[in-house]
C-alpha cells in the first residue's frame, strides 16, 4: 500500500529541511471571508493558540462559558504544534461580551457577535508563514520548482496530519471514529490522484466530467476557454451530476481499493468533490542563512505540508 502521507509528486524531491521547531516556526491565520455582523446570537472569539489543537481550545472554551461542547463551533482544524489564529463561535444569546482571562495555550485576542454559528468549512482560506530549517537543498533548483508551483500547481492531496500517527491504521482495524473514518477516506482519494499523477493526467478531467470553479464549490461541463476553473475526483460516496456510465465508472475504481472501500462502505456519505490541483496564491520565498521562509495562502481544506512535499522532504519535529 502507498503510504498517504508520503505520495507520489511530479518530480523528485530537492533536498530535506525540518519544520515546527518552534511553534513561532508554523504560524497560520484564518481568513473567514466575510466580517462578523457585531450583532446576533452567536459570540465570536478571535483566538490565538500555540502548542493545542483547536478540539481541546473549544473543550476548555465550552467549559469557561459553562455550555455544552456542541454549542462551540470552528471553521477548521488547525496545526497544534504551531501558532496560529482563527475564529471559534459559541451560542450565547445577550448582550455580553465575556473577558476570559488568557489560558496556558491560547488567548482571546477579541470578541464579536453574528447571527450565524461557525461550522467547519465557513472560512474561505488560510495564510501560512512559516519557516525550514536545518535545510539541505541547491537554492536555484528550489526557485525554479517554487516557480513552477506558483504557476501550475500541485497534486491536492490530503497532508499528513489528516493521517496523524494511526488514524487510518485504526480504520483499517475496524475503528469507527470520526478521524479514523475521515483519514480512511482521504486515504482513497490520494490513492486516485496519485494514480493520475503517475500517468500525467492529474491536470485532465474524463469526458462527461464536471469541472471545478476556481472560486467557490460550483461546477460547470464546459467551461469558456478563458474560464478558470479546475479538475477533480470525488470523494467515496453518491457522484451525483454525471451519467450514469461515468458514475459506474466511479464506482468501479472505488473497488478497486477493496481494503478501504470494506472500511467506508459501512457508512453513508454526502457527496463532495475535491479540486485535484492545489494552486497557492500570495506565494513568497525567500532563503536565508537561518532557512527557509515560504507564506503563501491556501484555500480552505487544503495543506501547506502538500506544498512543501512538492518541494522537499520535510520532517516535522513534533509528532501528532
Amino acid at each position: 500500500m502507498v503510504d498517504p502521507r508520503r505520495p507520489y509528486f511530479p518530480g523528485p524531491s530537492l533536498g530535506h529541511g525540518l519544520i515546527k521547531q518552534q511553534p513561532e516556526d508554523f504560524v497560520v491565520t484564518e481568513q473567514l471571508g466575510f466580517e462578523p455582523s457585531g450583532r446576533g446570537e452567536h459570540l465570536f472569539f478571535w483566538i490565538e493558540k500555540r502548542g493545542i489543537s483547536t478540539h481541546d481550545v473549544a473543550a476548555e472554551l465550552a467549559e469557561l462559558l459553562n455550555l455544552p461542547r456542541r454549542a462551540i463551533g470552528y471553521s477548521g482544524r488547525k496545526d497544534k504544534h504551531a501558532l496560529c489564529y482563527q475564529w471559534f463561535s459559541a451560542h450565547r444569546p445577550g448582550i455580553d461580551r465575556p473577558r476570559l482571562l488568557p489560558q496556558s495555550h491560547w488567548q482571546v485576542l477579541q470578541v464579536t457577535r453574528n447571527a450565524r454559528h461557525l461550522k467547519v468549512g465557513t472560512h474561505q482560506a488560510n495564510d501560512f508563514d512559516l519557516w525550514i530549517r536545518e535545510a539541505e537543498v541547491d537554492p536555484d533548483a528550489l526557485h525554479t520548482r517554487f516557480e513552477q508551483l506558483e504557476r501550475d500547481g500541485v497534486p491536492n492531496y490530503f497532508g499528513r496530519q489528516r493521517f496523524g500517527l494511526d488514524n487510518l491504521e485504526r480504520a483499517l482495524r475496524g475503528g469507527q471514529d470520526e478521524m479514523a473514518l475521515a483519514a480512511a477516506r482521504s486515504a482513497l482519494f490520494n490513492r486516485m490522484l496519485e494514480q493520475r499523477v503517475r500517468s500525467g493526467e492529474w491536470l485532465s478531467m474524463p469526458s462527461g466530467e464536471p469541472w471545478l470553479r476556481r472560486t467557490g464549490n460550483g461546477w460547470v461541463m464546459q467551461p469558456a476557454p478563458d474560464q478558470l476553473v479546475d479538475p477533480c475526483l470525488p470523494l467515496f460516496g453518491p457522484t451525483p451530476g454525471v451519467d450514469p456510465q461515468r458514475r459506474q465508472a466511479w464506482q468501479d475504481e472505488f473497488k478497486q481499493h477493496a481494503d478501504l472501500v470494506a472500511v467506508l462502505a459501512q457508512h453513508s456519505w454526502q457527496p463532495h468533490r475535491r479540486r485535484s490541483r492545489l494552486l497557492p496564491s500570495h506565494t513568497q520565498l525567500e532563503i536565508h542563512p537561518q532557512g527557509i521562509r515560504i507564506r503563501a495562502r491556501l484555500p480552505a481544506g487544503a495543506f501547506m505540508t502538500t506544498v512543501l512535499d512538492a518541494l522537499l522532504e520535510t520532517h516535522d519535529a513534533h509528532t501528532y
